[in-house]
Formats: C-alpha cells, structure tokens, sequence
C-alpha cells in the first residue's frame, strides 16, 4: 500500500510528541511492506527528499515558531501565519512530488496543523483521506475562550468533517471527538500510540552516572519530568507538590526538561517558592540526555491536566523508570494503579505529593512497578502492533472507496 502522510513536524525537527508518534507509525508501516512518504513543515527550510528508516521525508519551508508561543494553538495571528505558511508548502509539494508517479493510495493527515493542505490534496488528487486527532483546542484550553480558539476549533471540525475515517489514540479522545465535533461514533476507531522496543536499550552506565551527578547528590533521590512547558501538562502542579515532598524527603531533588510558553512563568514561581535548590529547570535536552535521565531516575512524574494519550509516560515505562502520572484522559488508560504505575488526582497537589512519597519510600514497590509498567510498555503498545491496526483501517477505507462513488 502507498501511503502519503502530511505532518506539520517529524524527527529530529520536533516540539512535542506528535512527531514522534507520526515517526513512529511510519517507520512501523514500512517494516511490515507498505511505502511511506511523510511530506512535513520544518523550520530548517525546503530540503531535497531524504530516507529515513525506510520512510521517504519530504521538508517544506515554514517560519520558525515564534519564542513563547505554543507550537500546537495558542500563538496569535503570528502563528496562524506560520501554519498557513506551512499548508501552502505542503500542498505545492505535494503536487510536485506525485506529479508523473504512481498514486497513493492513502493519505494521512495528523492534526489541524495540516488540515488545509489535507483537504486540498483529497479533492485535488481523488485520494481517501484518514485523519488522526493527536488532541483538540477544545481539550487543551478546558473550552473554547477566545477568536483564536475558536477558528483552531473549526478547523479541527473540518478535518474530521473531510476524513473518511478519524483515528484517536484513546476512548477518553473518542469521547471528546464524539461530544464536541457531534462526530459518529462509528466512524472513529481507537489507536493508541506505541514504543519503540529500541528504546528499552540501556543507555551508557557512565554517562547515566554523569547526569544523575549533574543534578543531583549521590545519597540523592531523583525525580524527572520531561514535556512541554505549556499550562496543561500540570508543571505547576508539581512546583505546588515541591514543599510536601521536601518535608519529608528533604534530600529530594527535581528535574524539569522542556521549553514551551509556559516555562518563565514557571521558574518564576519556582523561584518565588524558595525552591531553587531543589528544582532545576534543564531547558531543551537531548535525547541522548533524556534516556540517560530516565535510567537515573528514582520516578517520572506526568502531572497532566490534559494527556489524550502521554507517550511520554509511555516511554518511562518502557524504560523501566517507575511512573507517577494524573488519572486523566489517556494516562489512564496506560497505566494500571499500583501496578504498572501510580495515578493521582489531577490538578491536586496534595495528590500529587502523596504518589511522588508512596514510591521513592518503598524500594520494593518502586521495584515492583519498574517491572510490570516495563512489561507492559513493551508488550500491549508496541510500534508493530499499532501499525498493522493503522493498515487495517486503511484497507477498510479503500474497500469501502472503491464501492461508492465519491
């Protein structure tokens, strides 16, 4: 099967976990015998199309976001420039690049970021489009409150309105889909994200050694979370869970790995809590950096307000790092309760503080759920499994195409 993916990032030009997950699927896809071309906005400029991990990889130009805006809504009339500036590129490349060539079969598009150039491609090359909702503005802003929400609002409408078939990556995302775009429950299917097996690797000891030492003290406990600076993923949650912590665990030290809109406002809470000792904020990391943190940890802690899935909480898992996560939207439906996992309350800091202190004070609990979310990471999402799910909707589609006319 030839498919066609439209993406508004891919690796290594990425800002969160959209790119991820789209890289993902697509080298999957490709292991099990269908062609991928993921055509994508980058803000390195157009490039000539490359191989990676057998995935053809297409970048058109688009301006770089904006300091302070969020990649995925919230960045003013600058950014909806950008995301234009990138639907323009990726259409005009598309139509150079299967100019002459054999159809695609399939196309797809993940998120609203490409939803004009997904809509312009089905119409003007007769292709079924399949679309994946990663999240919605509606979700990520707890309603729509503003003209900018709303156009992001009505754009993601248009997509799922334009797809032949919606994938989600969990039922509480179907849900939303189903209660705020008034979408059919029948033409959504539930896909959760995966992992690269490849990712359980153990990084180099001595590098493990050297970032743990980094940040912290060798009689140290080590608490590590890596995202997105943006208000729904809960970081102020966590500084408010801080003070709790250190009273009982004084020797308890935090890391924060990300950039987003959100990150001044945070360290300036940080440091007007007093915690400057206790929290250090790491700024962008590598990956490199992140798998070496994630073995060095006692815990990752996710302490989302809003997680369609949490592919990061995934990967901690597979990892074997133990996982302290909000029982919210998709971590929920990751992770098991004492375990593979600890969930707590959302927003609660009180919550939060209580899950954080029940792992890092039972070695052999902590112990316990390294194991199992392990197991469990590797086993019920992997990469491979997503894919031939994926494949399944699309031949669906294709069957469903080829007896109606459309």
């Amino acid at each position: 099967m030839r498919i066609l993916m439209l993406s508004y990032e891919y690796p290594p030009d990425v800002v969160g976990g959209l790119g991820a997950a789209v890289a993902g699927l697509a080298r999957s896809l490709v292991k099990q015998g269908d062609k991928v071309h993921v055509i994508c906005a980058s803000s390195g400029g157009d490039a000539a199309s490359s191989v990676q991990d057998g995935v053809k990889v297409s970048r058109v130009a688009r301006s770089a976001i904006q300091a302070g805006a969020d990649p995925y809504g919230g960045g003013g009339g600058s950014f909806l420039h950008t995301v234009m500036e990138a639907n323009f590129g990726l259409t005009s490349r598309t139509v150079l690049e299967v100019r002459g060539r054999r159809k695609y079969d399939i196309l797809h598009a993940h998120d609203w970021l490409v939803g004009f150039a997904a809509k312009s491609l089905k119409h003007a090359l007769h292709i079924p489009l399949v679309v994946t909702v990663h999240s919605t503005e509606y979700g990520r802003n707890r309603g729509i409150h503003s003209d900018l929400q709303k156009y992001i609002h009505e754009v993601e409408w248009m997509i799922t309105y334009e797809a032949w078939r919606v994938i989600c990556c969990s039922h509480y995302m179907a849900d939303e889909l189903k209660r705020i775009f008034s979408l059919p429950a029948d033409k959504i299917d539930v896909i959760p994200n995966g992992v690269d097996p490849k990712a359980a690797a153990p990084p180099d000891a001595e590098f493990v050694r050297e970032m743990r030492l980094r940040y912290a003290r060798p009689e140290d406990r080590l608490v590590f979370y890596v995202g997105r600076l943006v208000y729904e993923k809960g970081v102020h949650v966590l500084l408010d869970a801080v003070p709790q912590v250190l009273a009982e665990m004084p020797n308890t030290r935090f890391v924060i790995a990300g950039d987003g809109y959100y990150a001044s406002v945070l360290r300036e809470k940080a440091a007007s809590m007093g915690l400057g000792q206790a929290v250090t904020f790491a700024g962008r990391i590598s990956d490199q950096e992140r798998d070496a943190l994630y073995a060095a940890a006692d815990l990752a802690v996710f302490p989302s307000l809003y997680e369609p899935f949490g592919i990061v909480a995934l990967e901690a898992m597979a990892r074997g790092t133990p996982v302290v996560a909000s029982d919210t939207g998709g971590l929920a439906e990751v992770i098991r309760h004492e375990e593979t996992g600890v969930k707590v309350y959302s927003g609660s800091a009180d919550s939060l503080a209580w899950g954080i202190k029940r792992v890092l004070s039972d070695p052999g609990f902590r112990s316990f759920i390294s194991q199992r979310g392990r197991e469990e990471a590797l086993s019920r999402f992997a990469w491979d499994a997503v894919a031939a799910s994926t494949h399944s909707v699309y031949q669906r589609v294709l069957d469903e195409a080829a007896r109606v006319s459309w």
